[in-house]
This record gives C-alpha cells, sequence and structure tokens, in this order.
C-alpha cells in the first residue's frame, strides 16, 4: 500500500474517533431537549431506533476497514483480539442497545442500560484511539 493510503487511512480513523466521541455529547444533548419540552418532531423511539441502524452499519464499516489495515499495525495479536471485541462492543451498544433504549422514554433518573451502552462504546472509542494510535506510529515510522 502506497504511503498515501496509509496517510489517508490514519485521518479516517481518526475522525472515526473524534466523530464517535462528540456523539455521546449529541445524545445527552438530545435527551435534555425531550425532558425540557417533551415535543421533538420525531419520538425518542424512532429516532434512537434510526440511529441504532445507522450506527449498526458504521461499525459494520468500522470491522471492514478494521480488518483490512490490521496488516499494517504493529502491535501484539493478543491486543488486536482485545481492538476486535472493543468494537464488537460497540456494535452491540449501538445496535440491540440502541433498541432496548428506545422502548424506555427518557428520564432525569439514573439509566442503568444508558450506563452500560456508555461503557459499551467507551470499550469501541478505546479500540478506535488505539488503532488509530498505531496506524500514526506507522506513518511517522515511514517519514511520510
Amino acid at each position: 500500500m502506497s504511503r498515501i493510503a496509509l496517510f489517508n487511512l490514519t485521518i479516517g480513523f481518526w475522525t472515526l474517533f473524534l466523530a464517535a466521541a462528540c456523539g455521546a455529547f449529541l445524545a445527552t444533548d438530545l435527551t435534555a431537549t425531550y425532558i425540557a419540552e417533551k415535543s421533538i418532531s420525531q419520538t425518542w423511539s424512532s429516532v434512537l431506533l434510526s440511529s441504532a441502524h445507522g450506527h449498526s452499519n458504521l461499525f459494520g464499516l468500522l470491522h471492514i476497514v478494521f480488518g483490512l489495515t490490521l496488516p499494517y499495525s504493529r502491535i501484539a495479536d493478543r491486543f488486536k483480539v482485545l481492538q476486535t471485541a472493543g468494537l464488537v462492543c460497540g456494535v452491540v451498544a449501538m445496535g440491540p442497545g440502541m433498541f432496548l433504549r428506545s422502548l424506555k422514554a427518557p428520564g432525569n433518573d439514573s439509566d442503568p442500560l444508558g450506563l452500560i451502552l456508555g461503557a459499551l462504546l467507551s470499550a469501541a472509542l478505546i479500540s478506535l484511539f488505539s488503532h488509530a494510535a498505531a496506524l500514526t506510529s506507522r506513518c511517522v515510522e515511514r517519514k511520510i
């Protein structure tokens, strides 16, 4: 693979990491708006189900791109397995997890499912971060 291709893959993973990290803030704002106004154009359920659909597609593509870029990461295989497990946590959180969350309206109380989904998404973010760092290390090593 050319250096520019590796460079573009690295940019893509950093962009995905930042977009995923910002998604948590967007979800918090949506919840606060729904609680305060009780009137948004879509129902809570449809928003979350749409989000689950889109994010499931995203995580599917992430797994494909991750698999394609694994040869460019020099970290140990056991860490690659952990990165894969972290991405699987993201699939579970943003697919079935969001579906389950759509069944209950949001509230001000502590939401155990939300905490579980947050932990699963944190594992996915760690996987994205570590892979982006490994690709960045490879780019620097190749002196682009």
